[in-house]
């Protein structure tokens, strides 16, 4: 009986119950169990501890682990479960939106969307849609969902305005292109902060700041001379993103807050 042969056994017994479940979390759950055993081993061999010994006390949190891991299964089952019924929600809505532009162009002739306008709405709507459901299906905070809907909502009108009607000069000025340094910055954050509400708060506060620099490039560079935008056009719309993207890092920052006095609650 050695650690090693343990461990295969332990590994054999995570594949059993991740059965099932979607590749990536089965795997996740693989690895995870084994770079744990394999740290264990590595520690307990030098603390001086026999090979029988650790064989047996992997043995042993494994039988002690059985009732944790078919909980854990059965909850990852209903969190896969409700994940892919929201999908389905936000194509339905996706697909429900689409009839209003559609129903109009039958209606009127100042509607006039081509396939590949509703498929890049599509695209935009489904995307935000998932992107929300992923962001929020772990979270057990409202403020933090409704932050989160507040970020994503304004991302969409950005992305939305830039394609439809630019923002800064006419349609199709590459200037709009730096806002896409302003998604970056958001993507970038969050991937950093790995979703949590103190890192998210940080990221928004970012995008506040990277948006109100765009608008002032683009005084500079003398947008505000084109026929089509002004000063007050360019403050007033790029002020309405720096203010939902600021009350977005609020909401994020109220939430880390309760998180925190709900974690500090037991402990008290």
């Amino acid at each position: 009986m050695t650690p090693e042969r343990m461990a295969r056994l332990v590994a054999r017994w995570v594949r059993f119950y991740t059965r099932g479940l979607p590749t990536p979390i089965a795997q996740r759950r693989t690895d995870e169990i084994g770079a744990d055993l394999h740290d264990h081993i590595a520690h307990e061999r030098g603390r001086g501890t026999g090979d029988r010994r650790i064989a047996l006390g992997i043995l042993s949190r494994m039988v002690r682990g059985v009732a944790a891991d078919a909980s854990w299964r059965g909850q990852t089952m209903k969190r896969h479960k409700t994940f892919y019924r929201s999908a389905v929600g936000v194509v339905r809505v996706t697909a429900l939106l689409l009839l209003v532009p559609l129903v109009a162009m039958q209606l009127t002739g100042e509607v006039a969307w081509s396939p590949a306008d509703f498929a890049v709405a599509g695209a935009l709507l489904m995307g935000t849609g998932l992107a929300y459901q992923a962001a929020t299906r772990m979270a057990s905070n409202n403020t933090y969902r409704v932050a989160a809907g507040v970020a994503l909502a304004a991302a969409l009108m950005l992305v939305w305005l830039m394609g439809a009607v630019g923002i800064v000069g006419v349609e199709g000025d590459p200037a709009d292109l730096m806002y896409l340094g302003v998604l970056a910055v958001g993507i970038v954050g969050a991937i950093v902060a790995r979703l949590r509400p103190e890192g998210m708060a940080r990221a928004l506060l970012a995008m506040a700041l990277a948006q109100g620099l765009v608008a002032a490039i683009a005084l500079i560079a003398g947008k505000h001379q084109d026929p089509i935008s002004s000063v007050s056009e360019i403050l007033g719309l790029n002020g309405l993103f720096v203010a939902l993207f600021l009350g977005s890092a609020w909401l994020f920052r109220h939430a880390a807050r309760t998180q925190a006095s709900a974690n500090a609650g037991p402990r008290a």
